[in-house]
């Protein structure tokens, strides 16, 4: 209702606003994959997030702070780790857009021209941090980077500004939340449920789900990991369903692609989501601190991803499918061994068929997930 009643879109073009994925530096430096390469800021570990979203049809690579290492007045100074020039070149090789992050806080460039720099540079959005409850200036941004052809995501308890993207659709999400790993309140799954049910409530969010390398996050392998160790209590299931759960026009997944790739079936189920072309939401069920199930659609497709805080099992009516046609169904989901603090990658992907009324009994760990991807059954 808050998004259908606010003012109509104010931008008379906004064929270039494109919701999608985007892939994510600042949580991988540190991260070692198995071949000995270790990420960091430099041309090497971007050209890896490059050539994984390119492959794999993921539209955005979102570059955080350390793209630059000093701001002044109409001016900022690029890291000496960076070959920026190239990496946007290797991006546009690749047909995947880039998204700079910007915080003021490190130095004032001047919001007047700071958009126009961004679109200089051939960017195709910013993530705007710790602003804060500052209305007017938001308001500001919002519309200077729609001016620009930027989208914009605000980083750090930014203004809700519920059924903004209505007005100004290139607002596409913002972390009105606790993001994974930026705060040890935001790890435990019922936490997330209460920001699905919450928090949700003000319109898109940002809040990097998808992490699949949970042991070496809990471990400590990465520069920008949990504050306190083994302390994020979630299933490789769970963080694919939670990419589903909460909507947003960019869904931010934050771990590394060898990660990715190392689970590629599982990785399906996030691959395949079509970001915000959604034709229909249900919540199929909910309950505060326990769990929450959301079955989306697309065209004939449905995409349903179910969290549960204490563990048990949902009984899935797919009453909302079409009468006499039979469907394909993947599940992605929790296994007998999984366990959110002890087994926590442990998962199993299955195929099936369903029709129309099939009850499915989505089972799911403490702090797990389950994940089904249902399609027409053309074969």
């Amino acid at each position: 209702m808050p998004l259908n009643v606010a003012a109509p879109n104010q931008i008379k073009n906004s064929s270039w606003i494109k919701p999608g994925k985007t892939l994510w530096d600042w949580r991988v430096h540190g991260y070692t994959a198995d071949d000995g390469f270790t990420y960091g800021i430099n041309n090497e570990s971007y050209y890896r997030f490059l050539d994984f979203a390119s492959e794999n049809d993921i539209e955005y690579f979102m570059i955080d702070a350390g793209w630059y290492s000093d701001v002044k007045q109409g001016q900022i100074e690029m890291s000496e780790n960076l070959n920026f020039d190239k990496v946007t070149n290797y991006a546009a090789e690749k047909g995947v857009s880039l998204l700079l992050y910007y915080d003021r806080k490190r130095g004032d460039y001047g919001d007047e021209d700071l958009f126009s720099y961004f679109k200089s540079l051939g960017m195709k959005g910013i993530k705007y941090g710790f602003m804060g409850e500052d209305v007017p200036f938001t308001r500001e941004a919002i519309q200077r980077s729609a001016e620009n052809s930027l989208l914009i995501n605000f980083h750090d308890g930014p203004v809700p500004f519920t059924g903004i993207s209505r007005t100004f659709p290139n607002a596409i999400s913002r972390e009105f939340c606790h993001a994974q790993q930026d705060s040890r309140r935001a790890f435990t799954p019922k936490t997330f449920i209460r920001m699905a049910l919450i928090n949700g409530i003000q319109g898109p969010l940002d809040m990097n789900n998808g992490i699949f390398d949970i042991s070496g996050v809990n471990a400590g392998y990465r520069e920008k990991g949990p504050k306190k160790l083994n302390s994020l209590f979630t299933t490789v299931s769970a963080e694919a369903a939670r990419t589903l759960i909460i909507f947003s026009g960019l869904v931010c997944i934050p771990d590394a692609p060898e990660a990715y790739a190392a689970k590629s079936d599982l990785f399906e189920f996030i691959k395949q989501i079509p970001v915000a072309k959604w034709d229909e939401t249900r919540v199929l069920h909910a309950k505060m601190d326990s769990y929450i199930s959301t079955a989306r659609r697309h065209g004939d497709d449905w995409y349903i991803g179910s969290v549960h805080a204490d563990g048990g099992t949902l009984n899935i009516n797919l009453d909302f499918l079409k009468e006499n046609k039979a469907y394909k169904i993947t599940y992605y989901e929790d296994t007998e061994e999984t366990d959110s603090e002890t087994n926590p990658e442990a998962y199993q992907v299955r195929t099936s068929t369903v029709k129309k009324g099939d009850i499915i009994k989505a089972k799911m760990v403490a702090g797990g997930g389950h994940c089904m991807w249902i399609r027409s059954d053309k074969s």
